[in-house]
């Protein structure tokens, strides 16, 4: 038997010839006969003795039985334990409360400067000391109180009705101020007291004759009169309330709402107290017009204009 054996297979012989020999010695139906992946699966399953329903489920879709079968475990995560969660949060606290901590202490959490705006004859110094604010002060603490400073300057301040606040740079804060506006002077005894648009007078900053370019209120018998004008008065522009030297109450029968004011350029106008802001503005253009000539100027009704001598 051995020596069959070597005879069948010749000495030297490669692989290839190995193999074509082993062709040979067995027929197609021989290979047919071996058992297939497809059999020796269908024999695995039958040797599972799963049920009925189960066995026709793997029938239907054996190749995705085999793959899931074979997949890797995916690893999870570790997991932490409660102490290992409690330190982590504990130091990410502590850094968080590290940089806050050197944040307030650095200049940068500090007001460097603040620009005033919008006031018209109050002095920036002036709405600083009345609100109590200084640089240096916390920048988050003073723009989180801005209605106390606020507050404050109104109440230290009669000339401030209130102050906005907005931050324009990193350490700057921009105040803007809403200004009650002084509107003249009146006269008590032998002294000039600056007088507000709102009707308040300033009796601490008592001069001895108006300054400033504003006008003295005169011949006045009536508060509401004077509040009225007062008011009226103070929606003209700076530059066209300080043209004008003199405010005298004149009624007569045919208007006794009449004003006479006194301008500084040598001219008078009449004209009515409830239509002061709203025709006195048309002034400027009216004396432009005049050729160096000084007269009345009537805007009671229309506007008309008188020289003197006439």
């Amino acid at each position: 038997m051995m020596a069959d054996e070597n005879e069948s297979k010749p000495k030297g012989a490669k692989s290839s010839d190995i193999q074509a020999h082993l062709d040979a010695l067995l027929s197609e139906d021989d290979w047919s006969s071996l058992p297939t992946r497809q059999s020796q699966e269908k024999k695995a399953r039958r040797e599972l003795k799963l049920p009925r329903r189960l066995r026709e489920t793997f029938a239907e879709e054996p190749e995705d039985l085999v793959a899931e079968s074979f997949e890797p475990a995916v690893e999870s995560e570790p997991i932490l334990f409660p102490y290992e969660r409690g330190a982590i949060l504990s130091a990410t606290a502590l850094t968080v409360l590290a940089g806050v901590l050197i944040y307030l202490m650095s200049p940068l959490s500090q007001v460097n400067h603040y620009k005033v705006v919008g006031s018209e004859s109050l002095s920036k110094k002036a709405v600083l000391d009345a609100a109590q604010l200084k640089t240096g002060q916390p920048l988050l603490t003073t723009l989180h109180q801005a209605d106390y400073f606020s507050k404050m300057a109104a109440q230290r301040n009669p000339q401030i009705s209130g102050l906005k606040f907005e931050l324009v740079s990193d350490n700057t804060i921009e105040i803007k101020v809403n200004e009650i506006v002084k509107v003249g002077y009146v006269k008590a005894d032998t002294h000039y007291y600056p007088i507000l648009e709102n009707g308040k007078m300033l009796t601490s900053a008592e001069a001895d004759q108006p300054v400033g370019g504003l006008p003295l209120y005169d011949n006045f018998t009536s508060v509401a009169d004077l509040k009225l004008v007062l008011a009226e008065f103070g929606k003209l522009p700076l530059a066209l309330r300080r043209s004008v030297s003199e405010i005298v109450w004149s009624p007569t029968k045919q208007n006794n709402q009449r004003l006479e004011l006194y301008m500084n350029d040598g001219n008078e106008v009449l004209i009515s107290a409830n239509d002061l802001a709203s025709k006195l503005k048309y002034y400027p253009a009216m004396a432009a017009s005049l050729d160096n000539k000084t007269g009345i100027a009537d805007l009671q009704v229309g506007a008309y204009f008188t020289p003197y001598g006439q």
